[in-house]
C-alpha cells in the first residue's frame, strides 16, 4: 500500500508539474503583449522596478520552499543557507555572470513584448535552443549527433519561415502603444533574450565542472535559486538607486505612485508569472522527464498562438502554421522526444568529429531555464551524449 501511495503520488506530481509548465508557458508571451501594449511609454511601468519585484518575489518563495525542504526546522534551514550560500562565496560569486544574462534577458522579453505579436514571440523565441546548441559546439566542444543537427537545421527554417510571413494583429491600433510598435525592434530583442539565455545556459555547463555540494552531492535547486534572484534584486537595486540619487535621471517616475507608477493589475499578474517561470522549470526537472517537458513545450507554443487569435485579432496563416510546426518539430527532435531510424543518424559528423577537440575531462553538466532554475546533475564524461534542458 506505501508503494502504490507513493507511486500514485510521483505520477500526480509529473502530470501536476508539466500543467503548471503549460499553463505557465503559453501564458508567458500573452501576459507580456497584455502588460506592454495598455499604454505607452510614457504612462508605462519602469521595466528595471519590474525584474526587480518579481526577483524579489522568486527569492522569498525559494527560501520558503527551502524551508519546506528543511522539514520547516528554522535551525536547519539557516544553517543550509550558511553552508551552501555564505561560507562558499566563490561559488556563489559565480553565479554573478548568469543572474546579470537573467536580467537583461527579462528586460529584453518585456520589450519584445511590446513590440511583437505574442504568437510570433512565443515561436520565435524556442530560437534559444538553437542558441545553447551552437555555444555548446563551440564552448564545450559538445558532440550532437545527426539527428540534433537535423533538429536545429529545421528549426532554422522554421524561424526564417515565420520572419517572411508573419502574420499581423487586427486589433493592434487600439492598444496603447500602437503607435510605437515595430517588429523590426521586437525580433532584435527577442534575439538578445535568445543568446542570453543560452549563454547563461553553457556558462553553467561550463563553471560546473566540479560538483560544489559536500561529499559529492547536489544542491539543492532552491539553493541555487536563492542565490541567482539575490544577485538579481541585487542588480536590480542598485540601478534603481542610482536612478533615484541621480538628478538629471528620468527613467524612473516621479509621480505619487513612486517607483510602482504604472503597475497595473496586468503588470502585477507579469511580474508574478515570471517570478515562478524558474520555479516551474525546477519542479518539472525533479518531477518529470525531458520527453514529457519537451511535449509541454511544443503544447504550450501552438496553444499561445491559437489564444493570439481571439485576444489580440492574430492573422494565422498558412505559411506560419507551417513555420510553427516546424519549430516544435525540431524542438521534440533535439530533445529526442522524436527520433530518426537508423544508427547512422546518433552518430557525430566526422567533419564536427575532427574540429572538435576531445577533452575526456570529466563535468557536472548543469541543467537549466531562460528563467533561471537549475539543478546539479550527477558526474558525466563530455564523451558522453548529453543535452542541456532548458525553458521555452
Amino acid at each position: 500500500p506505501l508503494e502504490i501511495k507513493s507511486l500514485m503520488r510521483d505520477n500526480f506530481l509529473k502530470w501536476a508539474s508539466l500543467g503548471i509548465m503549460l499553463v505557465q508557458n503559453a501564458a508567458t508571451p500573452i501576459i507580456f503583449r497584455l502588460a506592454m501594449t495598455e499604454s505607452n511609454k510614457e504612462d508605462r511601468f519602469n521595466g528595471v522596478v519590474a525584474v526587480t519585484t518579481q526577483e524579489i518575489l522568486k527569492l522569498l518563495m525559494s527560501m520558503v520552499l527551502l524551508f519546506g525542504e528543511e522539514q520547516f526546522s528554522i535551525i536547519s534551514w539557516i544553517e543550509k543557507i550558511l553552508n551552501e550560500v555564505v561560507q562558499k562565496p566563490k561559488d556563489t560569486l559565480r553565479l554573478a555572470v548568469p543572474a546579470i544574462l537573467y536580467f537583461i534577458q527579462n528586460i529584453a522579453l518585456q520589450k519584445a513584448g511590446a513590440n511583437l505579436p505574442a504568437a510570433v514571440f512565443q515561436v520565435t523565441y524556442q530560437g534559444k535552443s538553437l542558441v545553447v546548441a551552437l555555444f555548446s559546439v563551440m564552448l564545450l566542444q559538445k558532440e550532437l549527433n545527426r539527428s540534433k543537427w537535423l533538429a536545429i537545421t529545421i528549426m532554422g527554417l522554421g524561424l526564417v519561415i515565420i520572419q517572411l510571413f508573419k502574420g499581423g494583429e487586427s486589433k493592434q491600433s487600439t492598444m496603447g502603444n500602437a503607435n510605437e510598435q515595430n517588429m523590426s525592434i521586437g525580433l532584435v530583442y527577442v534575439i538578445l533574450g535568445c543568446f542570453c539565455s543560452g549563454g547563461a545556459s553553457v556558462y553553467f555547463e561550463k563553471m560546473m565542472k566540479v560538483p560544489t555540494a559536500q561529499n559529492g552531492l547536489k544542491p539543492s535547486m532552491w539553493i541555487r535559486n536563492i542565490q541567482l534572484a539575490g544577485f538579481s534584486t541585487a542588480i536590480g537595486a542598485l540601478q534603481i538607486l542610482l536612478s533615484l540619487l541621480s538628478s538629471s535621471s528620468s527613467s524612473l517616475p516621479q509621480s505619487g505612485s513612486g517607483i510602482f507608477h504604472g503597475f497595473s493589475t496586468k503588470v502585477w499578474v507579469m511580474v508574478f508569472n515570471n517570478a515562478i517561470g524558474g520555479l516551474c522549470v525546477a519542479f518539472v526537472i525533479k518531477h518529470a522527464d525531458n520527453i514529457l517537458k519537451g511535449f509541454a513545450c511544443a503544447l504550450a507554443t501552438i496553444v499561445a498562438s491559437i489564444v493570439s487569435v481571439p485576444l489580440f485579432g492574430f492573422t494565422i496563416t498558412i505559411e506560419f502554421v507551417f513555420g510553427m510546426l516546424l519549430v516544435v518539430m525540431s524542438t521534440l527532435l533535439y530533445g529526442g522526444t522524436l527520433t530518426v531510424p537508423g544508427e547512422w543518424w546518433s552518430q557525430e559528423p566526422a567533419t564536427c568529429r575532427n574540429l572538435r577537440k576531445i577533452d575526456k575531462t570529466e563535468y557536472s553538466q548543469v541543467a537549466t531555464d531562460c528563467d533561471g532554475g537549475i539543478e546539479v546533475t550527477e558526474v558525466t564524461n563530455v564523451m558522453e551524449e548529453g543535452s542541456l534542458r532548458e525553458k521555452a
